[in-house]
């Protein structure tokens, strides 16, 4: 369904105006009333028609991937951070391993 434009709008009730109002001075004056209401609204239209245009894009898809991203990261360091323990774990048992054979076996 289109809507009309502004300009149609306001041509369309000033064409009304016209038809009804006559000469009397009250409905005049209403109608300039009108008319400058529209003409506000109009400004009011295009400035807002003009503030979406000029919106930056939309970029939840760029930010869900970057969260997939990051809480895979975050995983894979949980993971090595496990590896890393694990590993300080056998370094410490080899070298008590290691110790306890060298002082076993002493050279003189």
């Amino acid at each position: 369904m289109n809507h009309p434009s502004p300009l149609q709008l306001l041509a369309m009730l000033g064409a009304v105006a016209l038809v009804s109002c006559g000469d009397d001075p009250e409905m005049v004056t209403k109608r300039e009333k009108q008319k400058a209401e529209i003409a506000r609204l109009s400004g009011e239209l295009t400035l807002a028609q003009e503030k979406l245009k000029n919106m930056p894009p939309d970029v939840s898809a760029d930010l869900e991937k970057a969260k997939q991203e990051a809480e895979k990261q975050s995983t894979e360091i949980a993971t090595l951070e496990k590896e890393i323990s694990d590993l300080q774990t056998r370094k410490r048992a080899l070298q008590t391993e290691f110790d306890n054979y060298r002082a076993k076996y002493q050279t003189k």
